[in-house]
């Protein structure tokens, strides 16, 4: 065998021990190791070339760390700061690198006092350890790197130093790393810090407040909730941990301002959402790209590029409100495809955003009149479901039901004339929403006859005929209000007969079984009621959605029936118009 090969695979087994040690948090056998073994202090361990250092991080801790460095005191200082600003992994980072991705904040106390260069140096990708600081939501980290060391972070003008800004590799900016990382508290620091942060936008020319309409996870509007989930949301605190440190105001101008620096940011201490204060922060500093992006006699503009479509696509309420408060206009933009807010709203069904819309008047006399580049109404974009994400209710008939609703909604809001008219394929709303929904009609007929029959047999042989009847006699249409409510009545009956049952089983069960054995009468009580409370469980959620169905469409049948009154001659005039029919006769 080679001898350099042998050495080489005699290097690698040396190397094994550190890392091994390290796997188990055995750190003082990690740092005894290098002791005896000095010359592979600065060898790499892993396969991302990790040295001892950048492992020592992964402590948590000081003590390490500050051992590693320890063996190097015969060095001179100047020495030892060449050696940590020397060491870097597969990806470029420094041991301050892994110490602000990791959280490690007393590694990052004593690393920049030892060698402050290090939150100046950038890895492969162009990120600074404040970069990297405030992409994984360290902002205590990111707190104390500007507090500490404000001559390698901030500029005279208080404005974050262009190194740290935006890393090289796609030109993300700090703020933007904050937000995609959904470090909201981070980002809310960061733009206390620089204002200025709002308006950089990355290699795609998307800024903060288009990669905040992107997520519409980070919001509530975004998220779905029960009413348990949104009771624990609603109790859960928001509470802000981190403040300005006037350490900064000898660096920071605008620090030294009560009104724009100090008041705002101990007011921010009693806001409970810091995203809320970020969209809002974003949009009061951003007015000229607002505008820019909003003004009405404007080139239409990708979808992608205004924010306020963004959010609209992703049902993120808090910025659609924001930006139509600050700025009303918004309302009128139009993106490349000839859509507006409400046809964006439509075609993804953000209802709450459609009734937010509703509310503006003026803007909306224009907006419902909207025809987009391929004819297509406002009522058209109710048919298009490439964009459907499969409704709010459980099961298809409902789905299908929520959508002819949703048809309603929207067509009570266009011009009546709107409602003929066709497209440039030639197909009007209605034809169009039947074509596209005509696979959802057949779950729906599937569905109802599988949840019929999962009750019982009889019971899905006269919801079959029901079923039918509502499809086929004149008047098909009414299926959204006839059918839910014969289920309501049936899934009615049926839960009471559920209950009646077992109360008289339970009381048959505790009569017949007479055992001493009170564990044996427990085990026969469960194995009798528990297949009849699973199924009951298991309906209960579609239960509870068929009533809120009916109850909803009950209401809205008796307000439409009350105009259908209004045109009716009285009862005088009929009587002698049939009086003069009978003469003409």
């Amino acid at each position: 065998m080679d001898p350099a090969m042998t050495q080489d695979m005699d290097a690698e087994m040396i190397l094994e021990t550190p890392y091994k040690a390290a796997m188990k948090g055995d750190w003082e056998s990690m740092v005894e190791y290098y002791k005896e073994n000095l010359r592979y202090l600065f060898s790499p361990v892993t396969l991302s070339l990790d040295t001892g250092f950048h492992l020592a991080v992964h402590s948590n801790k000081e003590r390490p760390l500050k051992d590693l460095l320890g063996l190097m005191e015969g060095r001179e200082l100047e020495g030892r700061e060449f050696i940590l600003t020397g060491t870097r992994n597969k990806f470029g980072n420094t041991v301050l690198h892994e110490a602000t991705i990791y959280g490690n904040y007393e590694a990052v106390r004593f690393l920049v006092e030892c060698c402050p260069d290090l939150i100046s140096i950038t890895n492969n990708f162009g990120e600074t350890p404040l970069f990297t600081a405030a992409g994984f939501g360290e902002a205590k980290i990111v707190e104390f790197l500007i507090a500490s060391k404000p001559e390698e972070c901030v500029d005279c003008n208080g404005c974050i130093l262009s190194i740290h800004r935006q890393r090289s590799k796609d030109g993300l900016s700090i703020l933007g790393a904050a937000i995609i990382g959904q470090h909201f508290e981070t980002a809310l620091l960061l733009l206390e810090l620089d204002e200025s942060l709002h308006s950089l936008k990355d290699n795609k020319n998307r800024t903060a407040l288009q990669l905040l309409a992107e997520m519409p996870t980070g919001f509530e509007s975004g998220y779905p909730m029960g009413i348990f989930e949104r009771l624990v949301y609603s109790c859960l605190p928001v509470i802000r941990h981190h403040e300005v440190k006037s350490q900064l105001q000898p660096w920071c101008k605008a620090m030294q301002d009560l009104e724009s620096g100090t008041l705002r940011s101990n007011l921010l201490n009693y806001l409970k959402d810091p995203k809320e204060e970020i969209v809002r922060g974003i949009i009061k500093q951003h007015p000229h790209a607002i505008k820019q992006l909003n003004v009405t006699n404007s080139p239409l503009t990708r979808e992608e590029q205004i924010p306020l479509l963004i959010a609209t696509r992703n049902g993120i309420e808090e910025i659609v409100w924001e930006i139509i408060k600050l700025y009303p206009h918004a309302v009128e933009k139009l993106n490349d495809k000839g859509q507006s807010i409400l046809d964006v709203a439509v075609i993804h069904r953000q209802r709450k955003i459609f009734n937010l819309v509703k509310q503006q008047k003026i803007p909306l006399a224009r907006l419902r009149r909207v025809i987009d580049k391929k004819g297509n109404t406002l009522l058209h974009h109710v048919a298009d479901m490439e964009h459907y994400r499969g409704g709010t209710k459980p099961g298809p008939a409902l789905k299908l039901q929520e959508e002819l609703r949703w048809f309603e909604q929207v067509r009570e809001v266009i011009p009546s004339h709107y409602i003929t008219l066709r497209n440039d394929e030639g197909k009007t709303a209605e034809e169009l929403f039947k074509e596209s929904h005509k696979d959802q009609l057949e779950n729906a007929q599937k569905w109802i006859k599988e949840t019929t029959q999962s009750c019982s047999t009889v019971a899905a042989l006269v919801a079959t005929v029901v079923f039918a009847a509502a499809y086929t006699v004149p008047g098909a249409t009414e299926f959204h209000i006839s059918l839910p409510r014969k289920l309501l009545v049936g899934f009615t009956f049926l839960f009471l007969a559920v209950i009646t049952t077992m109360l008289s089983f339970g009381a048959t069960i505790l009569i017949l079984i007479q055992s001493e054995k009170k564990l044996t009468t427990l085990l026969l009580s469960i194995a009798a009621f528990l297949p009849v409370l699973v199924f009951a469980i298991m309906q209960f959620r579609l239960y509870v959605s068929f009533m809120g169905s009916t109850f909803n469409i009950l209401k809205k049948t008796r307000k439409a029936r009350a105009p259908f009154r209004v045109p009716c001659l009285p009862w005088g005039k009929m009587l002698g118009l049939k009086n003069e029919e009978k003469r003409s006769t």
